[in-house]
């Protein structure tokens, strides 16, 4: 079968003239080649195992960091490069387990945080929101405030603004009692009964014009008009001729998380003549909703 030996390293050259089939190359050469593939193969779990070791340390920094962490932050604090960190940080992302900010930092994502931790729920909802409301403002030409409840207090998180002279809307990060705007009656439309009492009897229901609704049996009787209406209205309630409706806004197994409202109109006489804003306003909300939970199902 041989026809010679190559005594270079005791290797044995095979032939090639009566048995073309054969390889090439020394059986040595062979041996040193099937022992760098078993290594290579044997390697490859420990290689994985650190990919996935790498990316949970990321993961996990992210958890316990209150606020956005950038590229570089994470990169040092982990110990990786930036490359490696910006793959893991991507494939963290794709899955829901990172969230982008608009100014390229990361929060944990949606998978872990938006139900354990508010603060990056509403830090996600806010920069998810704004293009959305932008986009709806600049269509129809009126404001959108985006409100959360904050105890016995709603608090506008996000908002888009038109170019009128004439503005109603009240600032970014306004505080507004629950009882004196629309919003508030959402939020509270499908919290548990025993809750929804605990926060009407919270606090005193102050006028702040004439039409502000400080009766708890009225306000109560509105709240249950919000839920079984899937809107409400702020009728010269917090601010004098000036009107609003609001929809809810549903985290990803449909518990309202914050309210969505046209704002800012003035002079109206009847709300019925403000229902054609409704569809967008839902149309809004729900697109919120996706972008918020993209990777939720992942």
């Amino acid at each position: 079968m041989y026809d010679d030996c190559s005594g270079k390293g005791g290797a044995i050259a095979l032939s090639v003239r009566k048995y073309p089939f054969l390889p090439t190359l020394p059986l040595a050469a062979i041996l040193r080649k099937d022992r760098t593939t078993l290594r290579t193969q044997a390697e490859q779990p420990s290689e994985t195992i650190k990919m996935v070791d790498n990316a949970l340390n990321v993961l996990d920094l992210l958890r316990v960091t209150k606020g956005s962490l950038g590229v570089n932050e994470i990169a040092k604090q982990c110990q990786l490069t930036a490359s490696t960190t910006c793959r893991i940080l991507k494939t963290l992302e794709m899955a829901g387990w990172a969230f982008q900010t608009n100014d390229d930092r990361y929060i944990v994502g949606g998978k872990i945080s938006f139900v354990t931790e508010k603060d990056n729920l509403y830090l996600a909802l806010r920069e998810v929101a704004l293009y959305v409301m932008k986009e709806y403002t600049a269509k129809y030409n009126q404001a959108m405030n985006l409100l959360v409840r904050d105890g016995a207090y709603c608090t506008i998180l996000q908002q888009s603004r038109t170019n009128k002279l004439m503005d109603y809307t009240p600032p970014l990060r306004t505080t507004l009692p629950f009882y004196a705007c629309a919003g508030g009656k959402i939020l509270l439309s499908e919290l548990p009964v025993s809750l929804m009492e605990q926060i009407i009897n919270s606090c005193e229901m102050v006028p702040l014009t004439p039409y502000t609704i400080t009766d708890p049996a009225v306000f109560r009787q509105a709240i249950r008009e919000a839920e079984r209406n899937g809107y409400a209205f702020d009728h010269s309630e917090s601010v004098m001729n000036g009107t609003c409706i609001a929809v809810p806004i549903r985290n990803y197994s449909g518990t309202i998380i914050a309210t969505l409202s046209f704002s800012g109109f003035i002079g109206v006489e009847d709300t019925s003549t403000l229902l054609p804003y409704l569809e967008p306003l839902r149309e809004a909300s729900e697109r919120i909703t996706s972008r918020l939970y993209a990777t939720w199902k992942h």
